[in-house]
């Protein structure tokens, strides 16, 4: 019988990381192991979202307990479900039988269309011959989709047991909801709990947002199909209305799927009762579906789904055809969800490798533009700023995209090359903070260097400094101390130093030795600030890239984009600049108040 403490023996941190990626296999290979009870699992995380609502309204609205309002909410669902095969499935059933003899007919008229003879100047040409036997085709696509579709509808109450399986898991799912929240709560590490609550916090608003406002979607699209087709004497007016608002699940491309089988069935039915002919009865069909359409995207998308939901329409095309390959239907609906939580995961990472609050409660507000009683220590950027590299390096990667100058955008190279160089910057800076993490940045900078000696080439080239640059350094200095914050070693920032004259002049310099993470990652301009002994919001950082101004805002220091490097005057304002200057000169300029 233990009396006292156990004597516990730490787990070093190899310990730690082999044990993780045990668990992280294991955990892969049991999905894999039991990948066929994922649907049903999915299903019921559905259905918990779509009744959760509910419950919480009744447990809000009335007296009763947790456990008493999801019996309730799950009875009242029983109940729809029973009511099912003897309203909806008969109804579902003559729909589609009816469609299928429409279909017939259609297939019929195409025929008789196809074996009609065409003159033209004296030649008779018969369509068939052109393009084959097409009814036959069409005759084996469509003839077993009445058969199989009413085997599906009626097939919908074999399925009991799977039935049971997921009520049970979206009743639990329901029903101790706070208590999986303090279960998760409990087991994060203390020092994350707070940002990985938002993390599942804003997970759980873009599912939320899905799997109500898509329900929303589907009955309000599906109920005004299904009205104005049968106002207008469309023929399966019912029909067209569920297969609107079942194809409403895929965002973007589902209305105009929808749209396909009722033009084909107007053009060659026409209407019920309208005095129009086929073609102009199937244009009128087409302007319904359109200003239906428009209205969706224009009023109850962004009111009901909301921006969390906002994706590109190709990114949306590429994830439901991945969806439908490794999941069939259930992938081709969880498509949105699953590619809106991937875009909270990659912001959660993006901000994190930049230190950067992953969950900001309001946009920062605007800071006028600092003013030279504000400041007590200037730092500035290398490249692009002081010295030409940005302009060498353009025109380097210009000269090699030369044989691709038709199909580069304006075919301008130097545009594309500054482009390029600037869409690099972000992703390198976090690729080298990631190696340092594991001691192999210097590694890989080194390895820079010795391709240059094996090259022929000296370890440190002759810097080009801006026009004025001297000049401008000089006068800042006899007001500010001033710093080198650059991506750079100290030994090439010193080199610059001492070819322009300049050593005196730049109190410290902070390089990629000094600090774990460059920019545009806070800490070189926080270091800075520390070495100097001044407070970092008293700092002004100028650079010429969207990461100087990133690695300042970051770190709360004042900013000012020159556009005499790589960045543009758009980018940088969008980055948040406090200021922006046509050149690094401009800085006199704006010390003297001008």
């Amino acid at each position: 019988m233990r009396v006292g403490p156990l004597n516990l023996t730490r787990w070093s941190p190899i310990t730690k990381r082999v044990v993780i990626v045990g668990l992280v296999v294991v955990a892969l290979v049991g999905v894999w192991l039991f990948r066929s009870l994922l649907p049903p699992i999915l299903l019921a995380v559905v259905l918990a979202y779509l009744l959760k609502p509910l419950v919480d309204f009744l447990e809000r609205r009335t007296r009763l307990s947790r456990l008493m309002a999801v019996l309730l909410v799950f009875l009242a669902l029983f109940g729809v479900i029973a009511t099912i095969p003897f309203t909806v499935v008969p109804y579902l059933v003559g729909q589609v039988s009816r469609l299928t003899d429409q279909l017939q007919g259609i297939i019929r008229e195409f025929a008789s269309f196809l074996s009609r003879p065409i003159v033209i100047l004296n030649f008779r040409i018969r369509p068939q011959d052109l393009v084959g036997d097409v009814p036959a085709t069409l005759q084996g696509l469509f003839q077993p989709f009445a058969t199989q579709t009413v085997s599906l509808l009626l097939g919908i109450a074999s399925s009991l047991l799977w039935v049971l399986a997921i009520s049970i898991i979206a009743f639990y799912l329901v029903k101790d909801a706070a208590r999986l929240r303090t279960f998760l709560d409990r087991i994060t590490p203390p020092g994350y709990r707070e940002e990985l609550a938002c993390l599942r916090e804003e997970i759980n608003r873009v599912w939320t947002h899905f799997f109500r406002g898509q329900v929303v979607l589907c009955v309000i699209i599906g109920l005004a199909v299904f009205v104005a087709m049968a106002v207008v004497g469309f023929p399966n007016a019912g029909l067209m209305g569920l297969i609107a608002g079942l194809l409403e699940v895929i965002p973007n491309f589902g209305p105009v799927l929808a749209t396909i089988p009722a033009l084909l069935i107007a053009f060659f039915q026409g209407s019920t009762y309208l005095p129009l002919s086929p073609f102009w009865f199937a244009f009128l069909v087409l302007g319904i579906y359109t200003l239906i359409q428009q209205a969706e995207n224009a009023y109850l998308v962004p009111r009901v789904m909301g921006r969390r939901m906002r994706l590109h329409p190709v990114i949306v095309f590429v994830g439901v055809l991945g969806g439908g390959y490794l999941a069939g239907a259930l992938g081709v609906f969880l498509a949105a969800p699953i590619l809106g939580t991937l875009r909270v995961l990659v912001r959660y990472v993006y901000a994190k490798l930049l230190d950067e609050d992953p969950f900001p409660l309001q946009p920062e507000p605007v800071r006028k533009a600092p003013h030279p009683n504000d400041i007590d220590a200037i730092f500035l950027d290398l490249d692009g700023t002081l010295i030409e590299t940005d302009d060498e390096a353009v025109a380097s990667l210009a000269h090699r995209l030369q044989p691709l100058r038709r199909i580069l955008p304006g075919h301008a190279p130097e545009r594309a090359a500054r482009r390029l160089l600037m869409a690099l910057e972000g992703p390198a800076a976090g690729l080298l903070g990631m190696l340092d993490r594991v001691g192999l940045d210097n590694h890989l900078l080194g390895m820079g260097d010795g391709l240059r000696r094996l090259r022929g080439l000296p370890d440190v080239h002759r810097f080009r400094a801006l026009d004025g640059v001297a000049e401008t350094l000089l006068e800042l200095s006899k007001h500010y101390p001033l710093a080198i914050v650059t991506t750079r070693s100290q030994h090439e920032a010193g080199a610059f130093l001492a070819q322009h004259g300049l050593a005196n002049v730049i109190t410290s310099v902070t390089g990629r030795e000094n600090t774990w993470r460059i920019k545009p990652h806070p800490s070189p301009v926080r270091y800075t600030a520390q070495l100097l002994g001044i407070p970092v919001e008293r700092c002004l950082m100028v650079g010429d890239t969207v990461a100087d101004i990133r690695a300042a805002r970051a770190a709360g220091t004042y900013s000012v984009g020159v556009l005499c490097g790589f960045g543009s005057q758009e980018e940088l304002e969008h980055a948040g600049a406090d200021l922006i200057l046509e050149t690094t000169n401009g800085l006199v300029d704006w010390m003297r108040g001008a």
